[in-house]
């Protein structure tokens, strides 16, 4: 069985929908990869995106949910998950990044300022993800390694 967020996504809410989390932000297709975030309003560093919310997750006793849900994480072995996509899943990766996450791992803010009409992007390793997420594929394609 082949479950990731997208299945759950799917039955709760219908084929591409997400729990919009970000005021003023659409989905377009993104250059980067896929769709992806974009604020409809400019945007000053610092302006608080969205709070984020979920479960705190010990990765360790639920090792699926780094490939399956949504997460963020607080620490390297504690996890905020989401079984819903929301906006914050749709922010896609970049070395230069213009999203932050605070370091009480539950504030999403603009780390720059933001145009109308840009995409939002988020530096996905700034966090302090576990170890495990860093040798996933995933995580050695966003790194650049093949």
């Amino acid at each position: 069985m082949n479950v990731h967020i997208d299945s759950f996504t799917e039955a709760f809410l219908g084929d591409g929908a997400f729990v919009a989390t970000v005021a003023d932000a659409v989905v377009g297709p993104s250059r980067i990869a896929g769709r992806g975030l974009f604020s409809s309003r400019a945007r000053k560093a610092g302006e608080l995106l969205a709070e984020l919310d979920g479960q705190v997750v010990e990765w360790e006793q639920f090792p699926k949910v780094l490939e399956t849900v949504e997460w963020n994480a607080l620490t390297p072995e504690l996890l905020l998950v989401r079984p819903l996509r929301t906006s914050y899943g749709l922010i896609n990766h970049s070395s230069d990044p213009n999203v932050v996450i605070d370091p009480d791992g539950r504030h999403m803010r603009c780390g720059r300022g933001v145009e109308l009409g840009e995409e939002f992007t988020m530096d996905y390793f700034a966090q302090p993800v576990p170890e495990a997420y860093l040798q996933l594929p995933e995580a050695r394609v966003l790194r650049g390694e093949r």
